[in-house]
């Protein structure tokens, strides 16, 4: 497929939302499969409601992401960079105002003078003959005697909707039809030569040869205009997939108040952008192979099509986002992931330094298959770097208050103080060697003494911690312990 180009055209009005990120993801990868350019272009001409801070906030998630561009503007300490700038559709106001005129120029396009009242008073009589509100056409006949006399007179610039029917072979929501009569002469050009959003997308997406217009459905009531001004400009016309929201777990259109709308909350909470991409390109697009859910950035570039893209909106699933988190974390080497927990555990308070490169290393590996966020490597370790204030109530009535409690610890006490080699090897072949000699099972020797160890009932393998923790932390835990179990007996009795 030759010279694709493609868009994304978010404006900076807040964070970068889920819904935002699966068009720039779709846009990024039909770019990346074909071997295309992925333009970035800000759509920042609602002054009132955009800010610089937002198109930062908007940036940081496109980084975090890792979606890059081919051609865009100066955003995130990334310069400008492409042919067909500037790419903030704020500077381009004089291209769209040039080009307004030129359709003006050419018939296709006339000035309209109604007041507000008079449009006002349009609205009304459609509000009482419940119909939609629309233009009456006052101006759409007009002379040019009659626009002359106007003179400096406010005016709005209106595109003259041609008659007939607008059809889009659309590539994921197949052939649209519409009759052109469904829409009134919309303006183009606000009476303050503002441009309005159909014109400037319009031009800005011809001017920058885009090739192909992938964005949500929601566009799709505005796809038709777009196809007339496309073809009253002039411009190549490009083709066009509208694809589904993304729905929230309850069905409905995924708000900016909730937690998780906002891409950023997901890797605040410990998610791998390797996951989030993984999971947010299935919920618009399904895998020739029947079944497969896991896949690398670069997997999804290879299998990548249009084709198989989904007209249907998708309920978004926190359950499989979080097994796919798993399943991306251990694909991480342990070094990998290591350098994405340090971090974590430092911003809880652990002092990370104290430790060696390769204890971290290992400590990291013996959580891998255990965690299935970033964020759950503090319950899972937080042990390594303090003392254990307390133990879980539940589990201490399981393993430390029933019947023979106090002197399992003790034996437990004595096998430990009795091993030199203090290795994983070692230490469970020691317990297996204890439970087959008592004819009790393992696990009534292992439970109990993670509990004093770590002061939890879960968390990595009891012998892998056992050997990171060192004897004699394990022995003074020990001890804590069974103090701990002696004093509460003795408040019993």
């Amino acid at each position: 497929m030759a010279d694709v180009r493609v868009r994304i055209a978010p404006s900076p009005t807040g964070f970068l939302h889920i819904g935002t990120a699966k068009t720039a993801l779709f846009n990024w990868l039909f770019a990346r499969k074909y071997n295309g350019t992925f333009i970035l272009r800000l759509e920042d001409t609602d002054v009132e409601r955009s800010a610089e801070e937002y198109a930062q906030a908007m940036c940081e998630g496109f980084h975090w992401l890792g979606i890059d561009w081919d051609e865009g503007p100066e955003f995130g300490g990334v310069p400008e960079k492409g042919g067909y700038g500037p790419y903030r559709q704020s500077q381009r106001r004089e291209l769209h105002r040039q080009e307004a005129f030129r359709l003006l120029a050419e018939g296709k396009a006339y000035k309209c003078f109604c007041t507000k009242e008079e449009l006002e008073e349009m609205r009304e009589q459609a509000r009482q003959q419940k119909l939609p509100p629309r233009y009456n056409g006052t101006w759409r006949n007009a002379t040019p005697e009659q626009v002359a006399a106007m003179g400096d007179a406010p005016y709005a610039v209106r595109f003259k909707v041609p008659e007939g029917e607008t059809v889009i072979q659309d590539l994921v929501q197949g052939e649209v039809r519409t009759n052109n009569k469904e829409y009134d002469d919309f303006v183009i050009l606000k009476p303050n030569g503002d441009p309005i959003f159909h014109l400037a997308v319009v031009v800005d997406d011809g001017t920058m040869k885009i090739s192909h217009v992938i964005r949500g459905d929601d566009h799709l009531t505005n796809a038709a205009r777009h196809v007339m001004l496309f073809n009253a400009l002039g411009y190549d016309l490009p083709k066009f997939a509208h694809l589904p929201m993304v729905l929230d777990e309850a069905g409905k259109k995924f708000s900016k108040r909730l937690h998780g709308a906002n891409v950023l909350d997901w890797r605040d909470d410990g998610y791998l952008p390797e996951a989030l991409i993984n999971y947010v390109v299935l919920l618009g697009w399904t895998p020739e192979e029947e079944g497969r859910e896991l896949f690398t950035r670069d997997e999804l570039v290879e299998h990548f099509s249009v084709e198989r893209l989904g007209a249907s909106p998708a309920k978004f699933d926190l359950k499989k986002l979080q097994w796919l988190n798993g399943q991306h974390i251990r694909r991480l080497t342990a070094e990998q992931l290591r350098d994405r927990v340090v971090p974590i555990l430092e911003k809880a308070g652990f002092d990370t330094g104290a430790k060696s490169e390769a204890w971290l290393t290992k400590m990291t590996e013996i959580c891998q298959t255990k965690i299935p966020t970033l964020n759950d490597i503090v319950p899972y370790t937080d042990f390594f770097f303090a003392e254990p204030a307390e133990y879980e109530e539940k589990a201490v009535g399981k393993q430390w208050r029933k019947e023979g409690g106090l002197d399992r610890m003790r034996t437990i006490r004595g096998l430990l103080e009795g091993i030199t080699s203090w290795d994983h090897d070692t230490l469970k072949a020691a317990y297996e060697k204890l439970s087959e000699e008592s004819g009790v099972a393992l696990g009534q020797f292992v439970h109990p003494t993670r509990l004093a160890c770590t002061g939890k009932s879960v968390g990595p393998g009891l012998f892998e911690l056992l050997e990171l923790l060192g004897k004699d932390v394990c022995m003074k835990r020990m001890d804590k312990a069974i103090r701990f179990i002696e004093t509460t007996e003795e408040k019993a009795s």
